[in-house]
């Protein structure tokens, strides 16, 4: 088989694998994406939003008894941006093809870098949450990549998300992204294979919704309590500053 072959046959075998794993967690019904919201977006060919700003009652607050997911280490590994030693870490449940997580990238999260996390105040782990097929294989890659290429390669995907899930062929435009990253052509066809990274995705997802509640994206989680949706920089700040204070360094 030709390597563009096995690129197809990857391709089919994540849509398959992504459809049944997403019906298994109940992020899927008969008819699209489920929320509680009543303006949830349902999946389209390539991407899916969902409006994340309101969830169950139930689930809007979680107890730190109940942050068990948040505690355990990513099985493949966790992709983090700022000092392993700051005091405040908020953890972030996205998709690759997410419009609203997309927008937290490239609008709020470069001033929370810039004044929280290179000041050694914030370290912020990303988690995988994908709800296509083409969010799945993005997030397979980023953990393909080498280990300091990773933060970047995210933030390539999110910076040039309208672009390549709009592609006509937006595994091709996966594999040029996964390029500038290092991976060759082999490597992003035997990376998409792995049944046991895909295994590791599909469980941090899991976990994310059964013990955390995590329903939509992006989901983030500020020293545990749970902040939804694509949330302003103000927003963020207004939980770090009592977080923060009288910590060396905060303002």
């Amino acid at each position: 088989m030709s390597k563009q072959g096995q690129i197809i046959a990857a391709i089919a075998a994540l849509v398959l694998i992504g459809a049944v794993a997403l019906f298994a967690t109940g992020q899927i019904g008969s008819g699209g994406v489920s929320s509680s919201t009543n303006d949830a977006i349902t999946i389209g060919p390539v991407g899916e939003t969902m409006d994340a700003t309101a969830a169950d009652d139930a689930d809007d607050n979680v107890s730190n008894e109940d942050l068990g997911a948040l505690d355990t280490p990513s099985p493949l590994g966790e992709i983090v941006l700022g000092d392993a030693n700051a005091p405040v870490t908020i953890v972030e449940y996205s998709s690759l093809t997410c419009p609203h997580c997309g927008a937290f990238h490239r609008e709020a999260l470069p001033e929370l870098t810039e004044k929280y996390v290179d000041k050694g105040l914030v370290k912020f782990h990303f988690r995988p949450f994908p709800f296509d097929p083409y969010a799945t294989a993005g997030a397979m890659l980023a953990h393909c990549v080498n280990k300091n290429a990773r933060v970047g390669f995210l933030d390539l995907m999110f910076k040039r998300q309208q672009k390549w899930i709009q592609s006509d062929q937006p595994m091709q435009a996966l594999q040029a992204m996964a390029r500038q990253a290092g991976l060759s052509e082999s490597d992003f066809v035997v990376c998409l294979k792995d049944q046991n990274r895909l295994d590791g995705i599909r469980e941090i997802q899991t976990r994310a919704a059964e013990e955390l509640g995590v329903r939509s994206t992006p989901t983030f989680f500020v020293n545990g309590e749970k902040l939804e949706g694509n949330q302003p920089f103000a927003a963020f700040e207004k939980l770090l500053k009592p977080m923060l204070a009288g910590v060396e360094g905060a303002r």
